[in-house]
């Protein structure tokens, strides 16, 4: 049910970003991430760019977020930043073994 995943994310969100800072972060992977793929599940690119947008400005340079990105970005015919968002994506991931297929783990 891919209208409970988002209000569950969206909420987990809301508890992450009430975290205090350490290092390494108390939670692996930013729930952003997550949040953002299944918005692209659900049609919901817009919402999904917004997401991974927010999450880069926290995360910076996270090649998940980029990948996700370019994916929304995709989706919503933006061909022109799409293409910018792809090679901050290679940029992210060059140095990666592995090939990513969404934008979560």
């Amino acid at each position: 049910d891919l209208n409970v995943a988002i209000a569950n994310y969206a909420a987990a969100v809301k508890i992450e970003d009430t975290l205090a800072y350490t290092e390494p972060p108390d939670w692996a992977q930013p729930v952003r991430q997550y949040l953002g793929a299944v918005l692209l599940d659900a049609d919901r690119a817009a919402e999904a760019e917004a997401i991974f947008r927010q999450d880069l400005i926290e995360n910076r340079n996270n090649g998940w977020s980029h990948f996700g990105l370019w994916e929304s970005l995709e989706a919503q015919g933006q061909s022109e930043a799409a293409v910018e968002a792809r090679a901050d994506f290679d940029a992210a991931w060059e140095n990666a073994d592995v090939d990513l297929t969404r934008a979560r783990f």
